[in-house]
């Protein structure tokens, strides 16, 4: 059975119940390059498309984690929207945005996401704009993905994976200490009102200046 939703304009949900994994993996060898995301949580299937705003949201978060990393001086292997999943948990789907941190010397020269040999993204982005991420959730914390950043249009909420198997919102960001949610909130905030590279380097200026004030 199937239902189709449409949160917003551009965007539209479709969710089929009873499917099989072998249906799940020929859906996603044939979907190629277009803009679809696919989750798949026990036998449950899920066909996101993707609108402009939904998109633009993304490449935002993307670049503040791209100017963090560079401020607080690590390293990152981005994997953008991979494809994880698992036979065995009958889980699958791709998070808006995916990086390795913490382990991106682990996988540096890995080409292909292996499960059973690969640590997960130490960090997600989601950009939920009609509340139905619940799914794609659940198979995050299956794999094993330890933070989530979750925006749904109007808040950004850092959560982490705790023993439960359930995520919980927390103050600050595993991946960069110190960071709150509300400090990149008034950034998220300002898109729209200067340009990308604008925004970033006003982003960049502050954590420098943050981390500044931290150093003994």
């Amino acid at each position: 059975m199937a239902t189709i939703q449409t949160p917003i304009p551009g965007d539209q949900w479709v969710v089929f119940d009873d499917v099989p994994w072998e249906t799940y993996l020929s859906l996603l060898q044939s979907r190629g390059e277009r803009h679809v995301r696919l989750t798949f949580h026990r036998g449950v299937l899920e066909i996101l498309t993707l609108s402009k705003l939904h998109e633009i949201l993304s490449e935002v978060l993307d670049n503040f984690v791209k100017v963090l990393v560079k401020e607080y001086g690590l390293e990152v292997q981005s994997v953008g929207s991979m494809t994880m999943h698992s036979e065995e948990l009958q889980s699958g789907g791709e998070a808006d945005k995916a990086y390795y941190i913490r382990h991106e010397e682990i996988v540096r020269d890995r080409e292909k996401y292996d499960p059973v040999i690969d640590p997960p993204p130490d960090l997600a982005v989601e950009v939920d704009l009609s509340s139905r991420s619940t799914r794609r959730m659940l198979v995050f914390a299956e794999l094993g993905i330890p933070e989530l950043w979750q925006y749904d249009g109007e808040r950004l909420v850092f959560k982490s994976l705790g023993d439960d198997d359930v995520y919980h919102p927390i103050e600050q960001s595993l991946a960069f200490a110190g960071l709150a949610s509300t400090d990149l909130q008034s950034f998220v905030d300002r898109r729209g009102t200067v340009g990308e590279i604008a925004l970033d380097d006003e982003l960049a200026k502050w954590v420098r200046a943050s981390l500044k004030t931290r150093r003994p």
